[in-house]
């Protein structure tokens, strides 16, 4: 059987982590890996017990304790032996997976041919247990029009840039293939409650442009349902073929706190997840060349990644 392939992910940052919490084990350095890896997607050997039924392996220590098996990228799964699948899976959904009762694993093992670092049950189960307080917290105190907002921002200024940069290309070339669909299901997925998500891929519009040799301009139109402030209307990513650097710029819903006007603003997320705020935006018609400017000026000065 043929084995299922996955988009490309790449944890650059998290995997450095390991290594500096593996070489030095202090409560900062677990602290900051903690950090990177539960917004994360590991990538997850399984077999396949029928059609779309995949199971994810186990490895098994001296001691015959059963560890559920994660990786950071790809380069890190070894070739042998080989897996029918290889699931992409949020760090918090591996949780819930170790933490089943009726598996009694003795916790995670992440790149176990390389960092080999052993996440016991103990710590998973606590990890566990904050998810699920967090999420209980937000459902008590969030309206659904309050939550559907929550999960938007986090999505426009947080996972969908993020998704950009660490997968780079791969993510590029899905989303140009896919379009509506793949931006529908960021934030479906996202949302984690389909009752409370209202789009569908009609909501959305992306126009893909090869604009020259060193930049791919993708417009990405956002619902205009719920579109409230601080959300964005709009956003745009540009990919470099050549050197492989992407962008990530904004078009936000803001409001002036003299007038009380609501205003588009044009923003930019950074590789490190900060915010760059250009003031209103251009008018619709003049974005494009804004953004294209901005992307080759980006290149010149390294903002790009």
């Amino acid at each position: 059987m043929e084995e299922k392939t996955t988009m490309e992910i790449t944890n650059d940052r998290l995997e450095q982590a390991i290594k500096s919490y593996a070489a030095e084990r202090t409560k900062e350095n677990l602290s900051t890996m903690l950090n990177l890896l539960r917004p994360t997607r590991m990538l997850v050997p399984a077999m396949l017990q029928g059609p779309n039924q995949p199971v994810p392996c186990l490895l098994k220590d001296q001691e015959g304790n059963q560890f559920l098996a994660v990786y950071t990228s790809r380069g890190q799964i070894p070739e042998e032996p080989k897996s029918q699948a290889i699931l992409s899976m949020p760090f918090v959904a591996c949780n819930d997976f170790v933490v089943k009762p009726e598996l009694s694993l003795g916790g995670m093992v992440i790149n176990p041919f390389t960092d080999n670092l052993v996440l016991k049950r103990e710590l998973i189960e606590k990890l566990h247990e904050a998810d699920q307080k967090a999420s209980q917290v937000r459902q008590v105190k969030m309206t659904p029009e309050q939550f559907r907002v929550f999960v938007r921002r986090q999505v426009e200024f947080g996972i969908f840039p993020k998704r950009l940069f660490d997968e780079g290309e791969a993510f590029v070339e899905q989303l140009c293939e896919e379009k509506e669909a793949f931006v529908d299901q960021i934030f479906a997925e996202a949302c984690k409650e389909p009752k409370l998500y209202p789009y569908t891929e009609s909501d959305y519009a992306v126009m893909a442009l090869d604009i020259a040799e060193d930049l791919t301009l993708v417009r990405i139109d956002l619902p205009e349902k719920g579109l409230v402030v601080p959300l964005c209307c709009r956003v745009y990513v540009t990919f470099n073929p050549l050197t492989k650097k992407a962008g990530y710029y904004t078009i936000e819903m803001a409001q002036d706190v003299v007038t009380k006007k609501t205003a588009r603003m044009l923003g930019q997320v950074l590789p490190n997840g900060s915010h760059v705020n250009f003031g209103e935006a251009p008018v619709e018609g003049a974005e494009l060349q804004k953004v294209m400017d901005l992307a080759r000026s980006d290149e010149e000065t390294g903002l790009t990644s």
